[in-house]
């Protein structure tokens, strides 16, 4: 297993961090294509069939992601707003469709579309490639320290009822890691030395939130894995979680505090 996570990252993580560094247009497409990919992955975890339903979501993942590309956080919400309308004329048109279906449509495309979003506009600020690498590699050192500590000294369960193998030295570790990377990065994005770590600290506990929250959707829909994307890794929606939360976090903290 271990070997398929590392096989998996050295393969990936390149692709990643070559969109990243090139930006513009191909990061948007590379980054629209990860979304719809991770979308498909949540309607798989609650066996969503209807065929209209999905095309519909996948329509407002397209729009999300192009308003948020030009225009921004302004356009995330309008996007948002047309999805939210074309979702309930769908299912008035649909009646009595089921509910639950619906309202799990529109939870993916906040949980997938709406958050990871927010690296498009990282990626669009003046220094945005340090800004998006800053919450790339602080958030994979928080799972890498995680998952290491947890391993070699994980003895109390952080919150078993959601994930049973997560522990709190994991976590206390993920912190750590998270915080020194960003410390190494203090000096590039002009910031304080201690600001920087604690902005790792922060992302680390967003994204440990991101990776609780993900697993408490797997756990209710009673799977494993959200996919068989990544070998080792599971699906792409299991290597997005601590992502997903940390981008917006990332993003509100850079722009509106720093």
């Amino acid at each position: 297993m271990f070997k398929q996570r590392v096989v998996s990252a050295l393969i990936s993580i390149p692709l990643v961090l070559g969109a990243v560094w090139v930006g513009n247009y191909f990061f948007f497409l590379v980054l629209l294509i990860i979304n719809l990919l991770a979308l498909r992955e949540w309607f798989g975890i609650f066996t969503l069939q209807e065929k209209n339903l999905k095309v519909l979501t996948y329509i407002g993942c397209i729009l999300i992601n192009i308003l948020a590309y030009y225009y921004q956080l302004d356009g995330i919400l309008p996007a948002l707003v047309c999805f939210f309308l074309l979702l309930n004329l769908f299912w008035v048109l649909h009646f009595p469709f089921d509910f639950q279906a619906v309202l799990l449509a529109f939870w993916g495309q906040i949980h997938i579309s709406f958050l990871l979003s927010f690296f498009l506009l990282l990626r669009n600020q003046p220094d945005g490639l340090l800004l998006v690498l800053s919450v790339l590699f602080s958030v994979w050192a928080s799972d890498t320290g995680a998952y290491l500590c947890g391993i070699a000294f994980g003895r109390h369960k952080l919150l078993p009822a959601v994930s049973p193998k997560k522990s709190l030295e994991g976590a206390l570790g993920g912190i750590v890691f998270a915080g020194l990377i960003m410390g190494i990065f203090a000096p590039y994005l002009n910031l304080e030395r201690l600001v920087a770590v604690l902005l790792g600290i922060l992302f680390s506990f967003a994204g440990q939130a991101g990776d609780l929250a993900e697993s408490a959707v797997k756990r209710q829909a009673k799977v494993k894995d959200s996919g068989r994307f990544l070998p080792g890794h599971g699906g792409l929606f299991d290597r997005l979680d601590s992502l997903l939360f940390a981008a917006p976090v990332a993003y509100f903290i850079y722009t509106f505090l720093l």
